[in-house]
């Protein structure tokens, strides 16, 4: 058996076309990937409308009883705890920031206020 030589020569237009094809695709798949990273940001509000869905089928409309811990909201409630809790956090606060031991018993709160921080 004879081998012949054949050598396929490319030419300039023929090697441009292949690049150009060639960069098409990567390019298009480029644009596709970017395009479902987009789409994944709308993945956990899908999600979590599916899980309003369910508590809202396994919610019934009856009344729900109150916890055992709270009181009924006509009733004053007592919150001393809460307050003594929120006076020692102060307390704390006060000496980390100063340095200073300060007295819990020694602190009257006015007012409490929610704050939101955006970060």
């Amino acid at each position: 058996m004879v081998l012949q030589n054949v050598s396929t020569e490319v030419t300039i237009p023929e090697a441009l076309l292949h690049t150009i094809i060639s960069m098409a695709i990567v390019f298009s798949v480029l644009i596709l990937i970017s395009f479902i990273i987009f789409l994944l940001k709308f993945v956990p509000m899908l999600l979590s409308r599916e899980k309003k869905q369910k508590t809202e089928i396994r919610t019934t409309p009856t009344q729900a009883p109150a916890s055992p811990g709270k009181a009924p909201s006509g009733a004053p409630t007592d919150d001393t705890q809460l307050v003594a809790v929120i006076t020692a956090a102060i307390a704390a606060q006060m000496e980390e920031k100063t340095g200073v031991p300060t007295a819990p018993d020694g602190l009257v709160i006015r007012s409490i206020k929610k704050r939101t921080f955006s970060i």
